[in-house]
């Protein structure tokens, strides 16, 4: 998954990058179930389900376009 490891900014004239697009993917997807009214799951359940959501859509996004 090197697309994941890539950061979500390309500022060359800096040397921290940022958060990499698996951080920033695993946010958004951690803000999105965290904003449903009827969470039923623990805090490390939340961050398991986040960071496999954005691992599954770096995975979609790696895969060649079928145009």
């Amino acid at each position: 998954m090197e697309n994941g490891n890539q950061p979500i900014l390309d500022n060359q004239f800096e040397d921290n990058k940022g958060l990499t697009k698996r951080e920033y993917f695993a946010g958004l997807a951690m803000n999105g179930y965290l904003s449903c009214i009827d969470v039923d799951a623990t805090m490390e359940e939340v961050a398991r389900y986040s960071v496999k959501q954005a691992d599954l859509l770096l995975k979609e996004l790696d895969k060649p376009k079928n145009d």
